[in-house]
């Protein structure tokens, strides 16, 4: 089965939420609203610790969480060192699991035709735009040169981009996602299909 809305979201409403979610808006996304959250995604890749960056990325991830009008196909397997029971071993594992999510988002939003029909999205291309969104943050933290900036999966994913091997990796990720089971959440009163990667 398609993963849909995945771990990562169910990470980002327990470790960012300090609000609670009720139930989901039952209305689309607008023009401004969708303006804003591809303003919102770029300005985090750029300044992902900057001082209005909590608030930022608070507004995106819900926005995000709760419009039915996109759905975003996350891929836990793109960053599974954060989401493999190493969470706390990186201090900014919160900010790049969220420009992931942010980053397939605003590739739906600027190729909506594939936003229509979730059966045919191409979730490659909006597992490499996720992934390269969380890269460019990860780059923009360590530039910073924030404490404990510095983490080794991070770096290495960044060397497979540089050394063009980051779309191998991420269609083997893309695949095994697909290829995975799903089980329903509910966190805060919101549910949540999760996917879980095909164990054999």
């Amino acid at each position: 089965m398609r993963p849909r809305n995945l771990v990562v979201a169910v990470l980002l409403l327990m470790s960012l939420a300090a609000t609670t979610w009720a139930q989901t808006r039952e209305r689309p996304s607008t023009a401004e609203e969708r303006q804003k959250a591809l303003l919102l995604t770029k300005k985090l890749e750029e300044k992902p610790l900057g001082p209005e960056a909590i608030a930022d990325r608070k507004w995106l991830t819900e926005w995000i969480i709760e419009i039915p009008d996109i759905s975003v196909p996350v891929c836990d397997d793109l960053l599974k060192p954060l989401l493999a029971g190493e969470v706390t071993q990186y201090r900014y594992s919160k900010e790049i699991v969220a420009q992931q999510l942010a980053g397939g988002m605003a590739y739906l939003i600027q190729h909506p035709q594939e936003n229509k029909n979730n059966e045919e999205q191409d979730d490659f291309a909006i597992n490499r735009a996720g992934l390269e969104s969380a890269l460019n943050a990860y780059e923009a933290i360590v530039k910073e040169g924030a404490k404990g900036a510095k983490w080794g999966p991070l770096e290495e994913m960044v060397k497979k981009r540089a050394h063009g091997e980051l779309d191998d990796y991420v269609r083997a990720a893309t695949l095994s996602c697909m290829t995975g089971d799903t089980n329903t959440a509910s966190v805060g009163g919101l549910t949540i299909t999760v996917c879980r990667q095909a164990r054999n």
